[in-house]
């Protein structure tokens, strides 16, 4: 089973202002938690600013844990609410230079100040970034919900032929078994998304609507059974990295 694990760089300003020392603090934190995860996943993957506020560039925060030494693959997310085509093709030529192994599309969550969208559309920059053949150098994925309700709804994100799908935080495996019969056809991967079922990680779970009772007993053998019928688990536990780091050494202690 592949476990890539999610971590969210430092917030580029807390309070009311820049503070570089704090910054850079944060940053020697992020390595540093990198760094524990080292025997327990395969990757990690780097957020994009979510719930819209501004954080460090995740293609420089994977920079930053990549010359730390870190050998585990990595991965960021590409927010397209906040660029045009300009910028996003700057955006996926650095993380192609600084050896990212893949690349998460996504419109993003509004941000709190200013223009709120650019318009642009995670399935159309993906056929953009197809036709200028960036796909020959990195893997070019898309995000998807936990649960398709019908076919047509995704359709053209299927149609933008994705290296891969990667779900919301998945709550049922027959959801996710039902993700797995759509995408396969097309030759589409799925990496399924999986929250930390903790005490800390229950305001997030709320927030996105995110009911975790088929699994929160027992996140071990729903993760390993996500991870027999997914092609790769991603483990996400946007509040506790405790959590997140305790689940992983549960998952290995009962390999």
């Amino acid at each position: 089973m592949r476990i890539t694990y999610e971590l969210n760089p430092p917030k580029v300003v807390k309070g009311d202002y820049f503070d570089l020392l704090r910054l850079n603090l944060e940053m020697e934190y992020l390595i540093g938690r990198a760094s524990s995860l080292n025997g327990f996943v395969d990757g990690i993957h780097l957020t994009d600013s979510v719930l819209g506020m501004p954080r460090v560039s995740s293609v420089t925060a994977a920079n930053y844990i990549k010359r730390s030494g870190n050998s585990l693959n990595l991965s960021c997310s590409l927010r397209v609410r906040d660029r045009n085509l300009t910028s996003t093709s700057q955006f996926v030529c650095d993380a192609i230079l600084m050896g990212m192994k893949s690349l998460l599309i996504l419109t993003g969550d509004e941000p709190p100040d200013g223009p709120k969208d650019s318009g642009l559309k995670p399935s159309d920059v993906l056929k953009v970034l197809h036709s200028r053949k960036y796909d020959t150098a990195v893997d070019l994925n898309l995000s998807i919900p936990n649960k398709i309700k019908n076919r047509s709804s995704i359709q053209k994100k299927i149609e933008a032929r994705p290296h891969a799908f990667i779900t919301q935080s998945i709550v049922s495996l027959s959801d996710l078994g039902e993700i797995i019969d759509i995408a396969k056809p097309s030759g589409i991967k799925v990496v399924a998304c999986i929250m930390a079922p903790s005490e800390k990680n229950k305001s997030s779970a709320i927030m996105i609507g995110l009911n975790w009772k088929e699994y929160e007993k027992n996140p071990i053998d729903f993760i390993r059974q996500a991870g027999k019928i997914a092609n790769e688990v991603l483990i996400t536990s946007p509040n506790s990295f405790t959590s997140g780091i305790d689940l992983l050494k549960e998952l290995k202690k009962n390999k």
